[in-house]
């Protein structure tokens, strides 16, 4: 039996709990050193000091930035 190629693919369209970006035109590299502050949350641009963030927004942050 043939099976159709692609039939348990989502609609992506419709998707609401990720962000599907479009592709960079030029390659880019993330590589955390030594030289990186302790605490994932001193001078990083994605992290706003004038929000008021709750204890399980911090925790991911900090997750998601390897800290």
């Amino acid at each position: 039996m043939e099976e159709q190629k692609g039939t348990k693919l989502p609609n992506f369209d419709s998707l609401t709990d990720r962000v599907i970006a479009e592709n960079s035109e030029v390659p880019s590299v993330s590589i955390k050193t030594n030289l990186d502050p302790e605490n994932v949350l001193e001078d990083n641009p994605y992290f706003d000091k004038s929000k008021t963030y709750s204890e399980e927004e911090l925790e991911k942050l900090k997750k998601f930035f390897g800290g």
